[in-house]
């Protein structure tokens, strides 16, 4: 973890515990300010600050409030909140901001904060409502389907997509589906570099079908990529899916379980999808890791939220076994950057048993 973020705000003479033998009085400041960082790294990174001070070496403040219609003062306190984290450096004389030691390891892992403040703030901020029984009734769960999608866009760009790329070229294909497509960025860079793909993404979310039909637009592949909102444990046989070769799904496959429900899923996916022969599905999976102050980054954070929801994260080797009653052979099981995290290569035992 980078340095002076997340319970390690200064250097070890100042570092603290919650522990009474050492100064619990800088650890409870440590755990408290490390939320309020958090928070102000999904707000810059949602303002586009981020962005601008990745291709500029500096920015005028008041010029980039001015621009982009924003308050100054507020703006300016949080910033403050940043140099603190030294993510940035502050001129106050001339109102003037440069990266900051940590700035380039903050920006890589902008998504993981607003994955957690910005989809799952909600969430959080009702955490102790959302245990009690007499609330946990219907739909009692309230997330942020846009922003969780743009975060995943983030950091799957950079941690998974490369991984991505390279397993799905193994083998020729030309016509592919994401399950639970998200922001249908990984839809719009296939078709944009391979001109003869097309593609349909699904997703259940409206926030991420209104997302991805922007993005699509945006991109003019209207006539290459089909956007649709759906279920993806009720899916039918239906036009738009029948020549689809390759199939595959980022970090939404755990949503499917329990086990009877998961597995049902993916043997339908040999109806629906009669012509696929290969499924790349990636997720995370649970850590089993004991409690320590050493958890990487994401990992509490996703198995905490989705405890708290009921949703159940299976291990390695019980996606494994599924994999196999369902239909699918696993050939690659490979990591990628996200923690505890990886892509299954898993290919169509219907279609390998005709061939």
């Amino acid at each position: 973890m980078y340095k002076k973020l997340i319970g390690d705000l200064h250097d070890s003479r100042n570092r603290g515990t919650l522990s009474e033998n050492d100064d619990t009085d800088s650890g409870m400041a440590n755990l408290f300010n490390s939320a309020i960082g958090a928070s102000a790294i999904a707000a810059v990174y949602e303002l586009g600050l981020f962005g601008e001070l990745q291709q500029n070496n500096s920015i005028r403040v008041k010029d980039f409030c001015e621009k982009n219609d924003l308050h100054h003062s507020s703006v300016s306190s949080l910033l403050h909140v940043l140099c603190c984290f030294e993510v940035i450096d502050i001129n106050p004389e001339e109102d003037v901001i440069q990266k900051g030691a940590a700035f380039s390891n903050v920006y890589r892992d902008k998504g993981y904060f607003l994955w957690l403040v910005g989809g799952y703030g909600y969430l959080l901020q009702h955490l102790s409502s959302a245990l009690r029984n007499k609330f946990r009734t219907g739909d009692f769960i309230r997330r942020n389907g846009e922003r969780i999608a743009s975060a995943a866009r983030d950091y799957g760009s950079q941690f998974v997509d490369p991984h991505f790329i390279d397993m799905l070229k193994q083998e020729p294909y030309q016509f592919v589906a994401d399950l639970g497509c998200g922001s249908a960025e990984r839809l719009i860079n296939l078709a944009r570099n391979q001109p003869n793909i097309k593609g349909t993404g699904i997703d259940i979310n409206s926030e991420a079908i209104k997302l991805a039909k922007q993005a699509v637009a945006s991109a003019n592949l209207q006539e290459r990529i089909t956007i649709l909102h759906g279920d993806i444990k009720e899916l039918t046989n239906q036009p738009e899916l029948q020549r689809v070769e390759v199939i595959f799904s980022f970090f939404m496959a755990h949503d499917l379980w329990p086990r009877p429900k998961c597995l049902q899923t993916l043997r339908d996916l040999h109806y629906v999808f009669p012509r696929a022969e290969r499924l790349l599905l990636c997720d995370t999976y649970r850590s089993d890791l004991a409690p320590s102050r050493e958890m990487p980054i994401f990992t509490l954070g996703f198995e905490l939220t989705h405890a708290v929801m009921g949703q159940y994260i299976p291990s390695v080797s019980e996606w494994i076994d599924l994999f196999t009653e369902a239909g699918w052979s696993c050939v690659e099981q490979r990591n990628v950057g996200i923690p505890f995290s990886c892509i299954f290569d898993l290919r169509n035992e219907n279609q390998t048993n005709r061939k």
